[in-house]
């Protein structure tokens, strides 16, 4: 049994000592090797980097071009000022500390991930951090490093906040909003041209007294999510968007309003809390509402007045005007960019119905209905892309008129010349496009088509159905220019183009 026993160390020791000097030419470690280090990339770079906020990683793969192994003695960053703003991770190992002894083999790499989260600097101004990622290699003489550059930017950060009365946000840093930020009942929250407002995660911002939002068009106002690598650009769904409860207003001008789960929605599902305070108001014109998760603008039993605005990339429906309401469009556009990513649940772009249910306390509330629709391009993917839902509060208003919209719809029954639904729509062209829709610029393309340019009804007698809020002059003057504030026609017999932008064929 010994001697059995004795043999069978001697065997498994010449095994060992055979696969020992057999072992992978790529894994045996060369104590200086012939060539460095090679990145994917020279540089990282960070976009707008909030400070206090950390960012998402960026990474960047570290190759061994050797036939040999090689050894990492050392890889850190140099950090910036005695403060390390960048931290890294390689081989599941952190820094901004030095991680050492890390060994590639041959022909093989590695991924380093890096985060940043810049201290405040006081400052109104976006500024330059730079710092470098240092490998040093175990036989070689020469540090290695990749650059590391971010543009930091102060900000103005807000949570679970009630904005005092007659706030007013200024274009001069980010506003930052963390979960809910309102505005009180009977208090104005004014946000000046230029300024851009960044929701985070699903952030709200709601209003309970009235939100004035107005733009120009040099400096428009920018509501979007917190994510600023241009991957994120188009992606819906970042943040939770704007709400304007009953009886609270909104004016918006020249705003961009995007990435959001629900653009702005006004009003509340139910009954009014206080009747005193009347239904929600909105007046948008002159903005762009895009890549929206669900609804870009929903309105509850409210008020809104849509004058030349752009809708795109909504996921259940650019506009909705549900358990009843007053809505009044002139000249607006709603079409699809074909950007990804993007899903379209919804099958309409246009959608009104004098009911919704509550799935709370399952009861379906009502109430009349008003829509007037003039001038306004809506196009889509669907055969049908307007719709209006059955009539279930019976003995109120059910009223919607139409005036000169191209729509693509296959039910002409919904404009018929007498009954509920009056007026007549014109039907989209089957070659109808838009000019450059991949930049969100949704202009029709369908050149010198008589169906297209130049149908639009007369403007001389424009007349709100909000004649209460808003004046016959002053409606004509937001109507004089398009969303872009070339000039638009206001003179008898003089038919102005469809949709939010005027005399665009002439764009080569």
């Amino acid at each position: 049994m010994k001697s059995n026993f004795f043999q069978f160390l001697i065997a498994l020791g010449a095994f060992v000592a055979i696969f020992s000097s057999c072992k992978i030419e790529s894994e045996k470690l060369d104590p200086s090797p012939g060539k460095g280090l090679v990145f994917s990339s020279d540089t990282f770079w960070f976009d707008t980097v909030f400070t206090d906020l950390k960012t998402p990683t960026l990474r960047i793969r570290v190759f061994n071009p050797n036939d040999k192994a090689l050894k990492i003695s050392s890889v850190y960053v140099n950090g910036v000022n005695g403060q390390f703003p960048f931290s890294f991770i390689i081989n599941g190992r952190s820094g901004p500390t030095r991680v050492n002894d890390l060994t590639i083999e041959g022909k093989d790499s590695v991924y380093v991930l890096l985060s940043a989260k810049i201290n405040p600097q006081n400052n109104d101004l976006p500024f330059v951090v730079e710092d470098n990622l240092v490998f040093e290699v175990q036989g070689r003489a020469e540090k290695q490093n990749v650059v590391i550059i971010a543009y930091g930017q102060d900000a103005i950060y807000l949570k679970n906040t009630s904005i005092e009365c007659n706030t007013i946000w200024k274009k001069d840093r980010p506003i930052i909003i963390f979960d809910t930020v309102s505005v009180k009942p009977n208090c104005t929250l004014t946000i000046e041209p230029g300024a851009k407002i960044y929701g985070y995660n699903a952030a709200f911002l709601i209003v309970r007294g009235e939100l004035r939002a107005e733009g120009n068009f040099d400096q428009p106002i920018v509501f979007q999510g917190t994510r600023r690598e241009s991957y994120y650009n188009t992606v819906p769904g970042q943040w939770g968007g704007i709400l304007i409860m009953d009886g609270a207003n909104g004016v918006f001008s020249n705003v961009v309003v995007k990435n959001a789960f629900r653009g702005i929605q006004v009003g509340e599902v139910g009954l009014l809390a206080d009747p005193s305070r009347g239904n929600a108001f909105l007046l948008l014109r002159n903005s762009f509402i895009q890549n929206i998760s669900d609804y870009g603008i929903l309105g509850i039993k409210s008020g809104i007045l849509a004058i030349n605005n752009q809708f795109a990339d909504c996921g259940e429906a650019g506009f909705g005007g549900l358990q009843g309401g007053d809505y009044e469009m002139y000249h607006n556009t709603f079409g699809l960019s074909g950007n990804n990513p993007f899903q379209r649940d919804g099958k309409f772009q246009v959608i009104f119905a004098d009911n919704i249910p509550d799935s709370r306390t399952e009861t379906t509330y009502g109430g009349k209905l008003t829509v007037k629709a003039v001038n306004n391009i809506i196009f889509g993917s669907e055969e049908e892309e307007i719709a209006f839902g059955e009539q279930k509060v019976i003995g109120t208003p059910f009223d919607t008129t139409f005036f000169n919209n191209i729509i693509r719809s296959r039910q002409n029954s919904y404009f018929i010349a007498d009954g509920i639904m009056k007026k007549k729509k014109k039907k989209a062209p089957s070659n109808f496009r838009f000019l450059k829709p991949l930049n969100y610029y949704l202009a029709p393309d369908t050149l010198d088509d008589l169906n297209v340019f130049g149908t639009g009804l007369s403007l001389t007698g424009a007349k709100s159905i909000f004649s209460s809020v808003i004046s016959d002059a002053t409606l004509k003057g937001y109507l004089e220019t398009d969303i872009l504030g070339n000039r638009r026609p206001i003179a008898p017999l003089v038919r102005p183009d469809a949709g939010a932008y005027n005399n665009q064929k002439k764009i080569p």
